[in-house]
């Protein structure tokens, strides 16, 4: 076990009697996940609410608790010996802050955002990312591939798109800021939100 941190916070029902702050945790594991989470984490603070569940706000931002409809029960381990990594952010600010001695664990991964292509084009499944092509294929606008169109959205919001599909080789350069995420199309061009806003103003 070791000593937590306090589970300071800025936000939520700050005064409120009716919000069930719990009982703050004083020491826990030191390390943490759920069974779907590809890496241990390390709690930086935890609380026993009164309904018995106990959660655990980890140093890189995400909160586990137990009893959770995703995560029913939450692993913890003084060791890791699993074969599966640590999260490099949890190590190093756990570290950092003198909670706990580097302890020489096996692989430490961190997984930045970066200008990686996304699995799926962002033109797939959203009307108007397309240039149709006969009646039910069209050429995305977003990585110039020939796809299949079909009508989605069900009977209270109809669209007519292309079907989801990997990115073609001339898909868009991403947005330093946004990455694929704001893309609009505009005069049969797709570019970032960002960008036509400012060619407009």
């Amino acid at each position: 076990m070791i000593v937590l941190e306090p589970p300071l916070t800025r936000s939520g029902a700050i005064g409120s009697s009716n919000f069930d702050w719990g009982q703050p945790l004083a020491v826990g594991p030191r390390y943490a996940r759920t069974s779907g989470m590809s890496r241990w984490h390390r709690p930086r603070s935890g609380t026993r609410r009164q309904d018995g569940r106990t959660s655990w706000h980890l140093w890189c931002g995400q909160l586990v608790s137990t009893g959770s409809l995703k995560a029913p029960d939450v692993l913890t381990a003084d060791a890791i010996d699993d074969g599966l990594p640590a999260c490099g952010t949890c190590e190093g600010r756990a570290c950092g802050a003198g909670q706990d001695d580097w302890p020489g664990v096996g692989e430490v991964v961190f997984s930045p955002r970066r200008l990686t292509p996304p699995k799926h084009c962002p033109g797939s499944r959203r009307e108007g990312f397309f240039a149709q092509i006969g009646t039910t294929a069209g050429r995305c606008l977003v990585c110039g591939a020939v796809e299949s169109l079909r009508g989605m959205g069900g009977p209270y919001n109809p669209k007519w798109a292309m079907v989801q599909h990997p990115p073609g080789e001339g898909l868009v350069a991403g947005c330093p800021f946004h990455a694929w995420t704001s893309l609009t199309v505009r005069n049969g061009v797709v570019a970032c939100h960002c960008t036509t806003e400012a060619k407009a103003s």
